[in-house]
C-alpha cells in the first residue's frame, strides 16, 4: 500500500469514526481529492498549504464558474481532511480556519432554550382534562427525546416500554428507527396515560399512541399553553433543535446523530452551527464590539 492510498484509507476511517455515513464518506473523499490534485499542479504539499492557498484553490473553482454553495461544500469537506491531518500529527494548524465565503448566509435554525427551560415547559403544562394529560405526555417525548411530529403521529402504545423505562422510536422517510431512555418524571404520567387516559379518549380498535382528528390540532393546543409559560417559544421544532443542542454537549457526534433519528452526520453538524452562532449571538448581545 502506497503513502497516498494510505492517506485516503486512513481518511475514510476517519470520517466513519466521526459517524459520517457512506455517501458522506464517498463526497467528503472525492471534494478532498479534487483539491489534492489541483495542489499537485501546482507544486504544493498538502501538508505545506497555507491559507493563502486555500484562497488560492476557491479562486480556481470560481474560475470554473462553481457556484458559491459548491465552493462551501468543498471548503467543508477540506477542513474535515486537515482536521484528520491534525489528528495524525502531520499538521499543527488547518489552514481553512478563517477562510470564509461572502453571499453565504447562515441562518441560526432557532433560538435554543436551555435544558431548565425545557424541564420547566413539561412541569408547568396544565393537567386539568384527560386532553391536557395526553398533551402533557406528547410535550414530554419532544422536550426530552427530541421526537419529531411524524414520529409521534406513527407512535403505537408497543412502542412504550414503561416497565423498562425506554421508547422505542419507529423509522419514518427521513427518521432511522432508535430506542430512548425516558426521563423518570415521564414514566409516571405515560404510566397512567397508558392506563387511565387513553381508555377514555382512544378508539379501542387504534393501537396508536395518540389519536386526533388531525395531530395539528394537539401541537397547537401545546404551542399555546407553552407560550404562556415562556413567550421565547416558537414551535416544536425549535425544542427539537434544543434537544439536540444540548446533546452536542454531552454526547460524541454518533451519539447524538443516533438518538436525533439523522440518517446523515450533516444533518447533525447542522445543529452543531446553531450552538456556535447562538453563542456569538449571546457574545454580541452581552458584549458588544465598539
Amino acid at each position: 500500500m502506497n503513502a497516498e492510498t494510505s492517506t485516503v484509507q486512513g481518511f475514510n476511517n476517519y470520517l466513519k469514526r466521526k459517524g459520517c455515513s457512506q455517501q458522506s464518506t464517498t463526497s467528503y473523499t472525492r471534494q478532498t481529492g479534487y483539491y489534492l490534485s489541483w495542489l499537485e499542479r501546482q507544486g504544493i504539499e498538502a501538508e505545506q498549504a497555507t491559507n493563502r492557498d486555500i484562497l488560492g484553490y476557491i479562486k480556481s473553482c470560481q474560475q470554473k464558474d462553481n457556484t458559491q454553495r459548491t465552493i462551501q461544500a468543498k471548503l467543508g469537506s477540506i477542513n474535515h481532511y486537515y482536521e484528520y491531518l491534525k489528528v495524525e500529527e502531520r499538521v499543527l494548524m488547518n489552514p481553512t480556519k478563517g477562510v470564509e465565503l461572502k453571499g453565504i448566509k447562515r441562518n441560526m435554525l432557532y433560538h435554543t432554550l436551555e435544558p431548565h427551560e425545557l424541564h420547566h415547559l413539561y412541569q408547568k403544562h396544565p393537567l386539568a382534562t384527560a386532553i391536557q394529560k395526553r398533551n402533557k405526555v406528547v410535550l414530554g417525548l419532544v422536550v426530552y427525546q427530541g421526537i419529531k411530529t411524524e414520529e409521534l403521529i406513527r407512535l403505537e402504545v408497543n412502542d412504550i416500554k414503561v416497565r423498562e423505562g425506554m421508547i422505542e422510536i419507529p423509522q419514518t422517510r427521513k427518521g432511522n428507527h432508535r430506542t430512548l431512555k425516558l426521563q423518570p418524571e415521564q414514566v409516571f404520567d405515560l404510566y397512567d396515560y397508558l392506563q387511565q387516559v387513553r381508555p377514555s379518549i382512544a378508539p379501542e380498535e387504534t393501537q396508536q399512541l395518540f389519536t386526533a382528528s388531525r395531530f395539528d390540532v394537539i401541537t397547537r393546543a401545546i404551542l399555546t399553553q407553552m407560550k404562556k409559560i415562556n413567550p421565547q417559544v416558537k414551535n416544536l421544532q425549535q425544542l427539537r433543535a434544543s434537544v439536540i443542542t444540548k446533546w452536542l454537549k454531552q454526547y460524541n457526534f454518533r451519539e447524538v446523530q443516533y438518538r436525533a433519528g439523522h440518517r446523515y452526520v450533516s444533518s447533525t453538524e447542522k445543529y452543531k452551527q446553531n450552538d456556535l452562532e447562538g453563542l456569538q449571538e449571546e457574545i454580541n448581545q452581552f458584549h458588544p464590539l465598539g
